[in-house]
């Protein structure tokens, strides 16, 4: 380990050390990359997305009413009908007369359930695939969702929850980026909707997505910021794209060309300064 590296460790070390964390410092030592070493980038990220306060003699007791949070809401999202537990005291409800797996009707109750298992699974697919050759997304988590890998559940709709979230990626305009050729009808769904609902995750590999994240969570503004990042991709390769066709356009802005995400992010960053 090089005398800088352990030099910049030892600065994650102070400002987390402190009784009560000074945000202003730690955003501004996150938005540079985060250490893999010691679980500092664990610790950063959940401070920076406000899952812990700053003040560290609370976190012992956030965290268990966190857990507890999460449970709560894992009880709200999914149900699987006809089900009660018995150690919740509540009877288990009969609706085979009036409803039944094989009912068709839109509003039954079996027919959200299903839906909702359809969800679940794509989920389950779409986390495998973001990085195969990593365990990390093929095991459990130290929390696992037991009472949705539970069939003896009682847990209110996710899919209406997923059906209505959305995220208009117009918001990367032409009049942004400068490269969006309009006789060629490439338009910003085309590719940013992808590039703004995963965060950037297929564009790179696994440790440039997540040195990404670190200043995207490390800006005040983060998704403002995502946006910014995106402008700078199509910038970067701006001439390019003016030479290309459609189909070679497409294929670059879905194959994004440059893997240094250090001269994305300076870009990016020169992007924000000059607003």
């Amino acid at each position: 380990m090089s005398s800088l590296h352990k030099s910049r460790i030892a600065e994650f070390q102070d400002v987390l050390g402190e009784p009560k964390i000074v945000l202003q410092k730690l955003r501004e030592l996150c938005f540079s990359g985060i250490p893999f070493d010691g679980g500092l980038r664990c610790l950063c990220w959940k401070i920076l997305l406000n899952y812990l306060p700053v003040e560290k003699a609370l976190w012992s007791t956030l965290l268990k009413k966190q857990r507890e949070l999460y449970s709560q809401f894992l009880k709200e999202m999914i149900i699987q009908p006809g089900i009660a537990k018995a150690n919740l005291g509540v009877s288990r409800e009969d609706v085979t007369l009036e409803d039944h797996p094989l009912n068709p009707n839109p509003d039954s109750r079996w027919n959200t359930y299903f839906k909702d298992n359809e969800v679940l699974l794509q989920i389950d697919k779409d986390v495998r695939r973001l990085y195969p050759d990593m365990a990390f997304f093929q095991r459990p988590t130290d929390y696992p969702c037991l009472l949705i890998l539970d069939p003896q559940n009682e847990f209110e709709t996710l899919r209406k929850r997923v059906e209505q979230t959305t995220l208009k990626s117009q918001t990367v305009a032409r009049n942004r980026s400068g490269v969006t050729n309009q006789e060629q009808n490439i338009k910003p769904q085309f590719f940013a909707f992808r590039w703004l609902t995963l965060l950037l995750s297929q564009e790179f590999l696994l440790p440039d997505v997540i040195r990404i994240w670190d200043s995207l969570f490390a800006d005040d503004n983060r998704f403002d910021f995502l946006l910014l990042v995106c402008c700078a991709m199509l910038t970067l390769i701006r001439d390019q794209l003016l030479e290309g066709d459609f189909t070679l356009n497409m294929r670059l802005l879905q194959d994004y060309p440059i893997s240094d995400v250090r001269l994305i992010l300076k870009k990016a960053k020169e992007l924000q300064d000059s607003k």
